[in-house]
């Protein structure tokens, strides 16, 4: 019976006392308000590359960067530009039409890229919108 205790013993005294550091989630991680912000724009009457562009940067953010958007890393925002209620965010990122925009926020500094070109230039070609976002994305948020 002794040997069956201390055996007990031995075996969890190492795990209780293990260097091993637990590892964090990237929300417990992050400096406090740090995230990036995806903004696509839109006019209420849309084209067929408009709402590709919106399609294509959901799949990637949900495909990709679904554990950075849980952990709040990372967000989504759908903005109708003809909207009054929306007019501070379209001046504030000189939106016309459709933009679309990548935001971020570190050490309470926002830094935005505007991708709209690129968006239009590359809607066409799934796996070059995906790849040309998918950088942007991953430089954005060594940023944070």
């Amino acid at each position: 019976m002794k040997n069956a205790i201390l055996l007990v013993f031995a075996l969890a005294i190492p795990t209780l006392y293990s260097c091993e550091s637990k590892a964090q989630s990237p929300a417990a991680i992050k400096p406090e308000g740090a995230h990036v912000e995806v903004l696509d724009f839109h006019t209420t009457h849309r084209c067929k590359t408009c709402l590709t562009i919106e399609n294509l940067t959901k799949e990637l953010l949900s495909e990709s960067y679904a554990g950075e958007m849980e952990a709040g890393l990372l967000s989504f925002r759908l903005v109708n530009a003809d909207d009054e209620a929306n007019e501070a965010l379209v001046q504030k990122y000189l939106a016309f039409g459709t933009t679309l925009i990548v935001n971020t926020v570190s050490d309470g500094q926002e830094n935005h890229v505007d991708l709209t070109n690129f968006a239009f230039m590359n809607a066409g070609n799934e796996a070059k919108f995906k790849a040309g976002m998918k950088e942007q994305l991953d430089v954005a948020l060594q940023k944070l």
